[in-house]
């Protein structure tokens, strides 16, 4: 089909500010713009297009129509900070190493000398700019590395709108034609679950109200279960939210008319708990309310060449956005472009990293549409046949290959020295956001 055939297709149905995408896509050879979207705290299942019941996300819905929409991702760890650095390294959280070691309080940022994705955009001609909004993936931690513009707001209090303003500012301050490598994190769908109006009543007429909060007994244990359907109608609020800014950032990306192609690759770090398995928040399991994250790329006409059904990790998104860059990856990454996988496919993709709780030495391996979770301290293993379980709910007897992935996974040793941050300099922030006591 000719691109202007599938422009007006396309027009058809999609929203402006989306389809400002890929109004540009007429055969140029010139290297794409990349916005890179990471919104933290997102579960897959809670997002229209992959499935919800409630229309929590019409923006990205019609991103996810106009592109690709992975079906089966896995992200590589249960909470911000490791599953963060897969993102930008393209490997595993075993050989990354940046974590919380859970006995002793130690946390550990990126390895300065270890290529991240932000750096190797610049390295080959990128304008390079990060907005972030946790402490975690601050400048401590290593994320600043590569960006000429950054900016991190250290105790999540920087909202969707100021998120999507400071970028804008930033793209209309450019001054040359160079490509761009935009990256945004939003924090606002991680709790407090507590959308501005009137997000707050968008699913839920009780609002702030009823609580932003889960209420918790003297031994730890959820003290109200029953809270579960109101905070899941303002985590639902929060995405909302999300979802109406990235469409002001979409507007006026078409407003700026670049003839440049630009690529759009939207996904989360971990999903969240609302006791599908007796736990809520995230950093304590590996079950695909954690694990399973949205993975969207859009804005390419290469893209209809990578298969939507094929399983990925986040680990992947550093050699796609480099293969379809035309930049070279760098050396020993554990992530594959999208591009080379097959459909369904029989690949191994593993996750490990807890911070919270006794069980933190667990690990996930999926294959196709089975997942296994192995405990090394114990040594209990769980198996689910998500095709048709998708929540992990009824367990089968372990596969021995599976479990052999698994112990494989387990010995990968650390390929790049993390920096072990000093307790003087971590705990109050985490603290405050829930991360240590």
């Amino acid at each position: 089909m000719r691109p202007t055939t599938v422009f007006r297709a396309l027009a058809a149905f999609l929203p402006l500010p989306v389809m400002a995408l890929f109004l540009s896509c007429t055969g140029r050879m010139e290297r794409p713009s990349v916005v890179l979207i990471i919104i933290d705290t997102l579960r897959a299942d809670h997002l229209s297009c992959y499935g919800c019941g409630r229309s929590t996300s019409p923006v990205i819905d019609s991103l996810a129509r106009a592109g690709v929409m992975m079906e089966n991702v896995s992200s590589q760890a249960s909470w911000t900070l490791p599953a963060t650095a897969s993102i930008m390294s393209g490997l595993t959280a075993l050989s990354h190493g940046a974590r919380m070691d859970v006995p002793t309080g130690n946390v550990f940022g990126m390895d300065p000398e270890m290529p991240v994705l932000p750096m190797v955009m610049k390295r080959n001609g990128y304008a390079t700019a990060g907005f972030f909004n946790v402490y975690l993936l601050g400048a401590d931690f290593g994320f600043h590395r590569g960006f000429d513009i950054f900016s991190c707001r250290e105790n999540g209090d920087g909202l969707a709108d100021s998120t999507v303003s400071a970028a804008i500012d930033w793209l209309t301050g450019l001054q040359d034609d160079r490509p761009f490598f935009l990256t945004l994190h939003f924090f606002d769908v991680h709790d407090p679950y507590d959308p501005p109006p009137p997000f707050d009543r968008y699913f839920t007429d009780d609002g702030a109200g009823g609580g932003v909060y889960w209420e918790f007994t003297p031994e730890g244990g959820v003290a109200r279960p029953e809270q579960r359907i109101h905070l899941e109608a303002m985590y639902d609020g929060e995405i909302a939210y999300v979802d109406h800014h990235l469409g002001i950032l979409f507007s006026s990306l078409r407003e700026m008319e670049r003839e440049r192609e630009i690529l759009v690759v939207l996904t989360a770090d971990h999903g969240e708990e609302f006791l599908e398995h007796g736990f809520v928040g995230h950093g304590r399991t590996l079950y695909p309310e954690i694990t399973c994250v949205p993975m969207i790329l859009a804005g390419l006409e290469r893209l209809d060449s990578i298969p939507s059904t094929a399983l990925c990790g986040q680990y992947d998104i550093l050699p796609t956005i480099l293969d379809l860059c035309s930049i070279q990856a760098p050396q020993s990454l554990e992530g594959s472009s999208l591009l080379d996988l097959e459909p369904g496919g029989r690949r191994s993709v593993p996750a490990s990293g807890i911070n919270t709780g006794a069980d933190f030495h667990q690990v996930s391996v999926r294959n196709g549409g089975r997942q296994l979770i192995w405990n090394a301290d114990t040594d209990r293993m769980e198996m689910y046949l998500l095709d048709t379980d998708p929540l992990a709910l009824a367990e089968v007897p372990p596969d021995s290959v599976l479990l052999d992935e698994a112990l494989i996974y387990w010995s990968t040793p650390l390929r790049w020295d993390p920096v072990l941050l000093e307790d003087w300099r971590v705990t109050p922030v985490l603290r405050d956001l829930g991360y240590v006591k």
